[in-house]
């Protein structure tokens, strides 16, 4: 028995090392590769904005095949970083009072310039009552880019709408009432090329890139879907889901506690 004890307590000080390197390796590759490839995206844009002086178009298209490939990488950087840090338990809810409308309208307006490049028609559709948050704002805010984004990506024409709806969560099959709060459901659809129902089970996994039938190709690093749910549940106390049919588009939901002061995880 003291041999199985002094072997589990041997086992536990390797893991607690382990965890300590491995946060160490994250907050040195945050600086060393963040710090770079942000000077690289900033004087690219610089440049492409002329202002080094005038670029022909030759240089122009291969600046912006640079710049893009940075903000590309940096997204990466960023994304296995923050799961990373959620996963070790590095990343608490910073809780602050906002209005829900307010981020809902700064997540469309950060995707504007993509969404009309496409030619889509965004619908928000937001209760006439203010909805007000006591959470973290700059978590939700990356969901809802996340969702949004993916609806992009994968959507060649018609609509993506945002909605926002009262819920709450339901025990059993009859949906029974839980205590615990009030919570809200945020949702985005899309027109899109839709998902295999197959393909359903393992849409909030890490490096998943899904394929449809018609063969649509997008950029991404296929952790955005992973990290949302690892920040909706494991940051501001929800859940995610999602249905889809294949050929006709899909729908995300984000589904959060109004408040989430009584929180155990919350930043002080």
């Amino acid at each position: 028995m003291s041999e199985t004890k002094a072997y589990l307590e041997v086992a536990n000080a390797k893991l607690q090392e382990l965890d300590r390197l491995k946060s160490m390796f994250i907050a040195s590759m945050s600086h060393e590769l963040r710090t770079p490839l942000n000077s690289i995206i900033g004087f690219t844009g610089l440049m492409l904005q002329g202002m080094a002086g005038p670029i022909n178009d030759e240089q122009r298209d291969q600046l912006g095949r640079v710049y893009r490939a940075g903000k590309h990488l940096l997204s990466l950087i960023t994304d296995v970083i923050d799961i990373a840090k959620i996963e070790s338990g590095k990343i608490l809810p910073h809780v602050e009072d906002f209005m829900l409308a307010e981020v809902i309208d700064e997540a469309c307006e950060n995707l504007k310039v993509q969404i009309a490049d496409k030619g889509l028609e965004l619908i928000k559709m937001v209760p006439a009552t203010p909805i007000p948050m006591h959470s973290d704002r700059r978590r939700l805010l990356q969901c809802l880019l996340n969702f949004l984004s993916n609806a992009v990506k994968f959507s060649e024409k018609g609509t993506i709408r945002v909605e926002v709806a009262e819920w709450q969560r339901g025990k059993g099959a009859e949906g029974q009432r839980e205590e615990g709060g009030e919570f809200v459901e945020i949702s985005v659809s899309d027109t899109g090329v839709g998902i295999k129902q197959e393909d359903m089970g393992r849409l909030f996994q890490s490096f998943v890139r899904l394929e449809s039938s018609l063969k649509v190709i997008v950029p991404g690093t296929g952790l955005g879907l992973y990290l949302t749910k690892k920040l909706a549940t494991e940051v501001l106390g929800g859940e995610v889901a999602a249905e889809s049919i294949e050929g006709e588009g899909s729908t995300f939901r984000l589904r959060v506690p109004v408040c989430l002061e009584n929180s155990d995880r919350v930043a002080k």
